[in-house]
């Protein structure tokens, strides 16, 4: 009996522990709207006015499932010439006994922030200046020198260095007055976008375009985080440009470029 009791001792000192190294993660705010918890993929809601029945496709058939009543609300995925589709594969009639009201765009936004496209912003913004820590090069002042040839030119600590391009389909950056372009982006992003570089070769693939970073220049939100072949991480703040880099080649990943500033 006393076995059982130490064992059941350490078994409870075993969990709170685990419970103090691994907390929880908290699972992320839900995005509600006019007392609806929003799914993804939800362009609207319809309220019943009026008793209506509720469908569904079954065997090429259309099947009565059951009736809405009135005052209930549904969320709506899409809505076609003579229905709105809810949820399940569920459908009604589209007609006086249902009001629809689309969801407001930035709440839209909030909802699917995470299967956005971006289509441009990757590139330093020519407006600020830019304080960027190199581990191999040390402190870096980016300043902007102007256009040539298409090009956005950047002078490093006084002196002519990097230069950017952003198009409707690539994003690059390469030694300014070179044929050296050494990172290629393919435009348009969203989420799994997948490519290879069409100069160097190297594979490219968004794991997400809404992550939160933070680096000393502060917090940035709805970040693009892409990997490449050679396990090295970019990550882009909108209409920022390039806030960080990391390595992970090593036993641990390392920031190997980060901005510290922005003027």
């Amino acid at each position: 009996m006393m076995k059982k009791i130490v064992y059941l001792f350490m078994a409870v000192v075993m969990i709170c522990s685990s419970a103090l190294l691994f907390p929880p993660s908290k699972a992320e705010a839900a995005v509600v709207w006019d007392g609806m918890e929003l799914k993804e993929g939800t362009i609207g809601k319809v309220t019943i006015l009026k008793d209506t029945p509720l469908f569904q496709r079954s065997k090429g058939k259309i099947v009565k499932v059951r009736t809405l009543k009135k005052g209930q609300t549904a969320s709506v995925f899409a809505v076609t010439k003579g229905y709105y589709h809810l949820y399940k594969k569920t459908f009604i009639k589209k007609n006086s006994y249902a009001k629809f009201t689309p969801v407001p765009e930035d709440v839209q936004y909030e909802l699917n922030k995470e299967y956005r496209t971006v289509y441009y912003g990757l590139k330093l913004n020519k407006k600020h200046d830019y304080t960027y820590y190199d581990t191999q090069k040390g402190a870096q002042e980016w300043t902007y020198r102007g256009a040539a040839y298409g090009w956005e030119v950047w002078n490093i600590n006084g002196k002519r260095g990097y230069a950017y391009r952003e198009g409707k389909d690539w994003m690059r950056l390469g030694v300014a007055n070179s044929d050296s372009i050494f990172l290629n982006i393919k435009l348009p992003l969203k989420k799994g976008s997948y490519w290879k570089d069409d100069i160097n070769g190297t594979h490219y693939r968004v794991l997400s375009v809404n992550k939160t970073v933070k680096t000393p220049a502060g917090t940035f939100r709805h970040v693009i985080e892409i990997k490449d072949s050679e396990k090295l991480y970019y990550y882009f703040a909108p209409n920022v440009g390039l806030i960080l880099k990391v390595d992970d080649n090593g036993k641990n990943p390392k920031r190997v470029f980060e901005l510290k500033k922005i003027n």
